[in-house]
């Protein structure tokens, strides 16, 4: 009996230990995606003052891409970008030496983050110059956008489809988005406005996107007068759907 019972413990441990040694069962629920990675920015600020001069640049400096080649080419383009701002500048007032008593020139940059996605970035920079002696200060806008995946800047052309003609319809929109802005207008600057906003593509160059829209950015006298000043007109994307219901990038920003 008692052979038969220490028998019995054995064949009983003998499959215990079997079924531990087995490879464990799939969980009921696997873990879900991450999701992306979308980049981050950090701010680079330049500050610097002279007797004759003061700078004031703020620019974003890209990080966690996973494309860490284009990161890098992005974050160059930029640094040489205010780096020469500032050269330019300085080479100015060697140049044109005026001396005038309590009035320094200057240059002013700050940015807004417009688009940021793990694959693209569309930055506005908010541009203010004041050199010693010039009849007025400039302000105006300037952009960047990137597509990190094809590390290389963004053409208007990517948000709309291949060969589509869209620019005389965004012309046209544009046209009677600021002749509202300015409350009206008479011949003269109709026909300024007009000139500066001929359907070709370096008119519509410099603009940003986000998830609804295109914003077209306009710098002071390219419509006209400086008093016109620069202007910002925003399409949105189902406004165009003829021209842009096949871009592929686009649906990846919608």
């Amino acid at each position: 009996l008692i052979i038969f019972f220490l028998a019995f413990i054995l064949m009983i441990g003998f499959w215990f230990s079997k079924d531990l040694l087995k490879e464990s069962d799939p969980p009921l629920f696997s873990p879900q995606p991450s999701g992306k990675q979308l980049l981050k920015i950090k701010l680079i600020e330049i500050k610097e003052a002279g007797d004759k001069y003061e700078i004031q640049i703020n620019y974003p400096e890209f990080s966690g891409s996973v494309f860490p080649e284009a990161e890098k080419t992005a974050n160059l383009f930029l640094k040489d970008r205010f780096e020469n701002d500032i050269k330019r500048l300085k080479d100015d007032l060697v140049e044109n030496i005026i001396d005038i008593p309590g009035i320094k020139s200057s240059i002013e940059t700050n940015y807004e983050e417009i688009t940021l996605t793990d694959r693209l970035a569309s930055i506005r920079f908010d541009n203010y110059q004041d050199m010693a002696g010039a009849a007025h200060p400039n302000s105006f806008y300037s952009v960047f956008n990137y597509d990190f995946e094809k590390n290389e800047q963004m053409e208007l052309t990517d948000l709309f489809n291949p060969g589509s003609d869209f620019l005389p319809v965004v012309s046209n929109i544009a046209f009677q988005d600021i002749k509202e802005q300015l409350g009206g207008v008479d011949s003269i600057v109709e026909e300024t406005l007009r000139a500066g906003l001929e359907p070709n593509m370096n008119n519509f160059s410099n603009f940003n996107f986000d998830k609804n829209k295109i914003t077209f950015v306009f710098d002071p006298y390219q419509l006209g007068a400086y008093a016109i000043g620069p202007r910002l007109v925003s399409i949105s994307y189902d406004q165009l759907r003829e021209f842009n219901d096949k871009s592929e990038l686009l649906k990846l920003i919608r």
